[in-house]
């Protein structure tokens, strides 16, 4: 079939090819729109992470919990091998200040364990120690004990060899009651067993508050 002139499977061929272009160049300029975004988006975020340094210091990175699925957890909830607490804070016994600071211990030591108190440090992770959020953070539920170097099997021989002579107060720190016990001779033998069974049954600590150091 002639058309003007013309077969209208040409025209056809014709028009095919035609739009066959038109669609060719309509993905390149497609394409080439989402190359120059995405090249933009490269550009800003490298701006802004090279900038970011500039304000904070040298330290290990402070990554954001944006994702609870995320391999990255918040440094508060790092196990204890991973981070480095302070010692509690010692308040000697000042309600005020304890409750000022929110934290810290108006007294140490204990026996049993609701003897003792317990409290809040603060901690930080260790470098190296990828966590969310801030590295340094309060960590609860510390208990307020110290060890300054007593033994109890120690102090218990002194005080059964040598207790007369308040050898036994000397080394926990009582030295006003040590000094009496020396100068009565362990109150001829009374101050003596006293000592003997308040050391058995906890009732002479160290002065400092402190535990006993224990032996493995």
């Amino acid at each position: 079939m002639v058309l003007g002139g013309c077969p209208v499977s040409y025209l056809l061929l014709c028009g095919q090819a035609a739009l066959l272009l038109g669609n060719l160049l309509l993905l390149h300029c497609v394409s080439r729109s989402h190359s120059y975004n995405a090249t933009a988006e490269l550009e800003l975020t490298s701006a802004s992470a090279g900038a970011a340094p500039a304000e904070g210091s040298a330290a290990a990175p402070t990554w954001e919990y944006s994702d609870p699925r995320s391999p990255v957890i918040l440094c508060a909830y790092l196990p204890d091998e991973f981070i480095i607490c302070d010692d509690p804070v010692d308040h000697v016994g000042n309600t005020t200040a304890s409750q000022e600071l929110g934290h810290g211990c108006l007294k140490f030591g204990g026996q049993a364990y609701s003897d003792v108190e317990h409290t809040a440090v603060h901690c930080r992770a260790l470098d190296g120690i990828e966590c969310a959020s801030h590295r340094t953070f309060l960590r609860g539920n510390k208990p307020c004990i110290k060890y300054t170097g007593h033994y109890f099997m120690t102090t218990l021989l002194y005080s059964f060899f040598l207790g007369c002579f308040g050898v036994d107060r000397f080394c926990l720190g009582h030295t006003g009651t040590a000094v009496g016990k020396l100068l009565t001779l362990g109150g001829l033998g009374i101050w003596w067993f006293v000592d003997l069974i308040l050391l058995i049954t906890g009732g002479l600590m160290p002065s400092d508050g402190s535990n006993w150091c224990t032996i493995y």
